[in-house]
C-alpha cells in the first residue's frame, strides 16, 4: 500500500511537494464539495486542473492513482454513491461513475490542512467522551492551539503509518508532548508579566508571524 504524502516537502525549501498539494486539494474538495456530480474523479480532475492552468486528461492520472491507490485503502474517503453515465458502453453507463465522501480520518486530515477552519465534533473521533470534550473546549478557547496539537498528532500518525482514529489520550500526549509542553511554557511566562509587556511580546510575535508568513509567500 503506497503512502499518503499529505504532509511530504521538500528538504531544501520546505514547500509542499506536488503529490502533497494534489492529494490535499482532492481530500478538500470532497470534504467541501456539496453536489454529488462535483465529487467524481473527471469533476475533481477538473478543478484542480483550472487551478493549475493545464489540461485535466494530463491531471487525471495522478487523481484516480491517489484515489484507487491511496485514499480509498486508507479509508481516507469512501465511495458514497455512482452517478449514471451517458456516454461510452452500455455496461458502463449502467454502471456509472463513483462519488466520494470523507470518512473520519479523511474529516481530521481536512481539519488540518483547512487550518482548523473545519468544525468537528471530537467527541465522535475518540471513545474516550471525556478527551472529545477536552478538545471540543480547546477549540472554543483557542482554535489556533487546538489546531497546532492535531496537525502534530495527524501528520505524526501520518508519517508513522499509524491508525489516526480514534484519538485516544495515550497516542495524542506522546505524540504532542514536546509541543504541548512548549505552549504551557510560553503561557505561564506570559501570565507573569504585566499587560504592558505581554502586549510588546505579542506586538514581536505577530511581526515574526507577518515576515515568516511573507517570506512563505516569497518562496512559492
Amino acid at each position: 500500500m503506497q503512502k499518503i504524502s499529505l504532509f511530504d516537502r521538500f528538504k531544501l525549501t520546505n514547500q509542499l511537494t506536488g503529490k502533497a498539494k494534489r492529494q490535499r486539494r482532492i481530500i478538500k474538495i470532497i470534504g467541501t464539495t456539496k453536489t454529488p456530480e462535483q465529487r467524481t474523479k473527471v469533476e475533481i480532475s477538473k478543478k484542480i486542473s483550472i487551478e493549475n492552468k493545464q489540461s485535466w486528461k494530463n491531471m487525471y492520472s495522478g487523481v484516480y492513482d491517489d484515489i484507487e491507490k491511496i485514499l480509498l485503502p486508507q479509508k481516507i474517503i469512501e465511495e458514497e454513491g455512482r452517478i449514471p453515465i451517458k456516454r461510452g458502453p452500455r455496461l458502463l453507463q449502467n454502471k456509472g461513475t463513483g462519488y466520494y465522501k470523507l470518512t473520519k480520518t479523511g474529516t481530521l486530515f481536512l481539519f488540518c490542512i483547512e487550518d482548523s477552519k473545519v468544525e468537528i465534533d471530537f467527541t465522535e473521533f475518540t471513545q474516550q467522551h471525556d478527551l472529545g470534550e477536552e478538545l471540543n473546549l480547546l477549540y472554543q478557547i483557542s482554535p489556533p492551539l487546538c489546531f497546532l496539537l492535531l496537525e502534530k498528532y495527524v501528520s505524526t500518525c501520518c508519517i508513522k503509518g499509524e491508525d489516526i482514529v480514534p484519538i485516544t489520550l495515550e497516542n495524542i500526549s506522546k505524540i504532542t508532548k514536546f509541543t504541548l509542553n512548549c505552549n504551557i511554557d510560553f503561557i505561564k511566562s506570559m501570565l507573569s508579566y504585566n499587560k504592558y509587556n505581554q502586549r510588546k511580546i505579542l506586538e514581536i510575535l505577530s511581526h515574526i508571524d507577518r515576515q515568516t508568513l511573507k517570506s512563505v509567500t516569497y518562496g512559492d
